[in-house]
């Protein structure tokens, strides 16, 4: 009986240890959320009782896979707050409009300039996608934070993935 009470709070301490070792470790200012927590958290500190809603495949059908499979989506359309799950955990949050408030001293509409001053030399030369560019940077040693933006009206949307 002592070995299996044994192998219990062991297994259970491996569960606890990889889900911590997963989660975003910074506390990030303006943001009230984090990678790791679950959906009730997240309704909580979001003021919502909104349910998150099944990702859609982002593949063609026929393909036979879907890379979205347990994934869902809590989107807050009014706030431009966007909170992707995977098996319930938060795996990434993107801001958009009409998001307003500042995160990591960064808001939407704000110049390369100012994301420079904040975060200095992007971890890779920054991607360009359309008349965007993505900026990465080292959140903490379990996140990432990437800034999308245009030369014309700055920072359009931010994430924090892992």
């Amino acid at each position: 009986m002592r070995g299996k009470a044994i192998t219990v709070i062991t297994a259970a301490c491996a569960i606890l240890l990889t889900a911590s070792a997963m989660a975003q470790v910074t506390k990030v200012p303006g943001l009230s959320i984090k990678i790791g927590d679950e959906v009730s958290a997240v309704k909580a500190a979001l003021h919502t009782n909104i349910e998150p809603e099944p990702l859609e495949n982002s593949l063609p059908v026929g393909f036979g896979i879907n890379p979205n499979a347990g994934k869902t989506i809590l989107h807050l359309r009014s706030k431009g707050i966007s909170v992707f799950f995977k098996k319930e955990i938060v795996e990434s949050v993107k801001f958009d409009a009409p998001f307003a408030d500042s995160i990591a001293g960064i808001k939407l509409g704000d110049s390369e300039k100012a994301l420079r001053s904040v975060f200095g030399k992007p971890l890779k030369t920054p991607t360009v996608f359309g008349t965007n560019q993505s900026f990465l940077y080292v959140l903490d040693d379990a996140a990432y934070i990437r800034f999308d933006l245009n030369e014309t009206d700055g920072v359009q949307t931010i994430y924090i993935q892992k």
